[in-house]
C-alpha cells in the first residue's frame, strides 16, 4: 500500500472521529497536530490507533505512541511496521 492510501484511509478515520466531535474539516490536514490543531482528546487518538491497526493489520507499540501527532506521522509509522511485516 503506497504512502497516499495510507494518509488517505487515515484522513478518513479521522473525519468520522472529527464528526462526531463536531471538529470543522478543514482542520484535518496532514501536518495538522491531533491535539493541538484539531482538538482530538485522548479516547480519539486510542479510537484511531486501533482503527489503523485493524485496518492495515499492523501492531505497533506503545512506544510509538508518543509520535503519532499527525497523518504524516500516522502514515510513516504504519509503512514502517508494514514493511517488517514482509
Amino acid at each position: 500500500m503506497d504512502s497516499d492510501t495510507v494518509k488517505s484511509t487515515i484522513r478518513e478515520v479521522i473525519t468520522e472521529i472529527a464528526e462526531d466531535m463536531e471538529i470543522e474539516e478543514e482542520k484535518i490536514t496532514d501536518d495538522a497536530h491531533f491535539i493541538e490543531d484539531m482538538g482530538l482528546d485522548s479516547m480519539a487518538l486510542l479510537e484511531v490507533l486501533a482503527t489503523m491497526e485493524k485496518k492495515f493489520s499492523v501492531s505497533i507499540p506503545e512506544s510509538e505512541f508518543p509520535n503519532l501527532t499527525s497523518i504524516v506521522n500516522c502514515a510513516a509509522t504504519v509503512e514502517k511496521y508494514q514493511s517488517q511485516k514482509q
